[in-house]
């Protein structure tokens, strides 16, 4: 059993093994006692994964720094970000800018259909929703849509732009 996890791999590099992967290869793995190498090396497979795709263990991934932005087009809620397959993602800015010159908007953000905030941005500013003074930061995952809509403000006046890293890529 000790070769036959990293022959289950041996075409793939790091970069490209997927955490389901990691899993069918080591679900034949069994607990006794008579199958330590085997388990000691499945520990070594997962640890070579671990330390390109999750090197600083949740903390944000160097070089992967994103800014997205989105303005709002209808009174429905607009996705702003949405993670990908086995990424999390690490939200440390959100804020909203109303253009309205004359009406302020309320603008809500939800983390998939939660509501994340919903604050008032006054004419012709900019309101915080992560950040300094604000909430922290937070953590997406597949599933957790980050979405925005407004009311009060006029169509196509409030834009929400937001800063955020991979945590964990898969």
């Amino acid at each position: 059993m000790m070769g036959q996890i990293r022959d289950q791999l041996q075409n793939l590099t790091a970069a490209e093994i997927t955490p389901g992967q990691l899993s069918s290869a080591g679900g034949k793995v069994f607990v006794s006692s008579n199958a330590v190498r085997a388990q000691n090396d499945l520990q070594a497979v997962v640890q070579f994964w671990r330390d390109v795709h999750a090197p600083t263990y949740g903390l944000p991934i160097p070089s992967s720094g994103k800014s997205v932005s989105e303005q709002d087009t209808e009174a429905v809620f607009k996705d702003l970000i949405l993670p990908g397959t086995n990424e999390t993602l690490y939200v440390n800015a959100l804020s909203v800018t109303n253009a309205d010159p004359l009406t302020a908007a309320v603008v809500t953000v939800k983390v998939g259909d939660a509501t994340f905030g919903s604050l008032s941005v006054d004419a012709q500013s900019t309101t915080v929703f992560i950040g300094v003074g604000a909430a922290s930061a937070l953590f997406l995952t597949k599933g957790q849509t980050l979405s925005f809509n407004q009311a009060g403000a006029g169509a196509n006046t409030c834009t929400a732009i937001a800063s955020y890293s991979l945590s964990i890529q898969g």
